[in-house]
């Protein structure tokens, strides 16, 4: 019998396993120059280390990424978000440190900057597999000269609010913080987080970087069901005495 559970907990285990998380970074290193737009598939699908973004333990294939995805809603102006590399973005930049290219630290900062009061990043999981979100460094410069509230939010397909933190950037200096969400989803759904100013002071001013996501795979509920039937069957299974 004990060599039956030890079994049954070797399959649970190995589904287990498999839903262990894969993490994405993106930096934005050498994606373009200052007030490039950022791609707007960047960071997508992403199986190995390339400009801009480092798989760090794992690949996040099942993800899809869209800047601005509900572009719209910035004035109209679609994707609006770009790459600055002004130094007025150095403590945005160094605020988690990389140590590559792709997130170009040092004198020759990229960052993602939010031109408008409303900015959004959408994540499109694969079926079988869900999004994490992990975290980011979100700040402004002290060129803002006023302290900001942001509404940073996630939202699923239905446009229904599934994480929200409200952040209050102030000012005379930079302000920086790493946001973490720490979020997971449900498999193949998608989600929007969301970047709302609610009193910014200055377009232009405020930066995102070292975005982190990862993917797990979710198992079929059939899959469990199956392991639900076959330790039934352990368990039932007759036992036999051995003769005195």
């Amino acid at each position: 019998m004990t060599r039956q559970l030890a079994t049954l907990a070797a399959c649970i285990g190995t589904l287990v396993t498999a839903g262990v998380s894969q993490a994405t970074i993106l930096g934005f290193g050498q994606i373009g120059g200052s007030n490039a737009t950022i791609p707007v598939n960047y960071g997508s699908n992403a199986t190995v280390d390339t400009n801009g973004l480092v798989v760090s333990n794992g690949s996040t294939p099942n993800i899809t990424v869209t800047w601005d995805v509900d572009g719209q809603e910035n004035s109209g102006s679609g994707n609006a978000w770009d790459i600055h590399t002004s130094n007025f973005f150095a403590e945005i930049e160094n605020q988690t440190i990389g140590g590559g290219d792709w997130d170009n630290e040092g004198p020759d900062e990229r960052i993602a900057q939010l031109d408008f009061d409303y900015h959004s990043i959408g994540f499109a999981a694969d079926p079988g597999y869900a999004l994490v979100l992990n975290s980011f460094d979100f700040g402004n410069t002290e060129e803002t000269m006023d302290s900001s509230t942001w509404d940073l939010s996630i939202t699923d397909s239905l446009d229904q609010v599934v994480w929200s933190e409200q952040v209050v950037l102030t000012n005379p200096d930079d302000d920086v913080i790493t946001v973490a969400p720490n979020f997971t989803g449900n498999a193949g759904e998608s989600y929007t987080l969301i970047f709302a100013g609610v009193n910014d002071p200055l377009n232009g001013r405020h930066a995102m970087d070292n975005l982190s996501f990862n993917q797990i795979r979710i198992p079929e509920p059939s899959t469990f069901a199956l392991l639900g039937v076959a330790g039934l069957g352990f368990v039932s299974r007759p036992r036999f005495r051995k003769p005195v």
